[in-house]
């Protein structure tokens, strides 16, 4: 769970975000081990007085630090493989069509199936929000659901990136960027343009609800009532 003041990754809120972070966790346990393991070897080696003095060489060294390596990079290809086509999973079908539009500087959101089309500002800031995360107009969505998100960009380039649901699409002018995923809980998950697109692009957050189904349907009867 996450708590306030964190260093670590965050809770991990779709399949591809909890791929991302077990990828993480199993790089850095294996970077830590290593790193332990080498000081362990440098430090006896220093301290002995007597250990190596003759020996000129060694199949047994050569094999292991040959072998060693080796086994520990399938390790880490073979998790990294795993997260990356998890990612990329393209074989689950979409059930609902999500569109993304960035521009300088705020995001344009449109439901191709219901016809629905808004456009997501900076909140002004308040006592009871997240400073520079907050929108105007949050992005509703159904938890349990495969999505389709389309991502491209009106102007500049930016980056539509939501770290818990391991999503990071660039949006480029000409060009649409399309990734499925579903998240896997409910609850509110912020994201960011992480592109540089200009001077208020620390002013481009992203927020994101996850709802019931039942619930996401009276929003979309809601808007398509208001439009």
């Amino acid at each position: 769970m996450m708590k306030w003041s964190a260093l670590y990754l965050q809770d991990g809120m779709s399949l591809t975000g909890e791929s991302l972070n077990c990828l993480m966790d199993w790089v850095m346990m294996m970077m830590i081990s290593i790193l332990m393991a080498v000081s362990w070897f440098y430090v006896s080696i220093q301290l002995s007085k007597t250990l190596s003095n003759h020996i000129i060489d060694s199949q047994y060294i050569e094999f292991g630090w040959t072998c060693f390596p080796l086994i520990i990079l399938y390790c880490m290809a073979s998790i990294s493989l795993k997260a990356l086509y998890t990612e990329d999973n393209q074989l689950l079908s979409p059930c609902l069509n999500f569109n993304v539009t960035g521009h300088q500087w705020y995001w344009e959101y449109y439901y191709p199936d219901f016809n629905i089309s808004y456009d997501s500002y900076l909140q002004e800031w308040e006592s009871k929000i997240f400073r520079l995360s907050d929108c105007d107009n949050h992005v509703i969505l159904p938890f349990k659901t495969p999505i389709r998100i389309s991502v491209t960009s009106a102007d500049v380039i930016h980056s539509w990136a939501v770290p818990s649901l391991g999503i990071k699409m660039d949006a480029t002018p000409g060009r649409i960027v399309s990734s499925i995923y579903s998240p896997a809980v409910p609850g509110l998950v912020y994201g960011l343009c992480a592109e540089l697109c200009g001077a208020n692009h620390s002013f481009m957050p992203i927020t994101i609800e996850h709802t019931s189904l039942l619930l996401f349907k009276k929003w979309v009867r809601m808007m398509t009532d208001t439009e």
